[in-house]
């Protein structure tokens, strides 16, 4: 619900972010602080398919900032190929956890 914390958690890293709901509208929008706002909109492409457009911001307009934006992007890429692989063929890839992999818990 809007104005709630939820955790997000990767066990395989035994890491967690506390990440507040600003906004929730089911099946069209998702807008959460963890710590910066990310934005994801949803939106009907024909049929049998969902366009996912993710906003991310708040970056510093520096190096860093760069650096993490760019680290950003490519995480939700890797999510959002990994959700379209389970969801269309119901095949488990692993992006998430593959992507450290020498960062995992033992």
């Amino acid at each position: 619900q809007v104005g709630q914390t939820v955790t997000w958690w990767w066990d395989q890293y035994g890491v967690s972010a506390p990440a507040q709901v600003d906004a929730l509208e089911p099946g069209r929008l998702i807008r959460l602080r963890w710590p910066l706002p990310v934005e994801w909109r949803f939106e009907p492409h024909g049929d049998h398919a969902t366009l996912v457009h993710i906003t991310a911001t708040g970056f510093d307009a520096n190096d860093n900032g760069v650096s993490q934006a760019i680290d950003n992007m490519g995480g939700f890429m890797l999510v959002l190929a990994g959700c379209k692989a389970w969801l269309e063929h119901g095949i488990e890839l692993n992006v998430v956890g593959d992507k450290a992999p020498d960062a995992h818990v033992r």
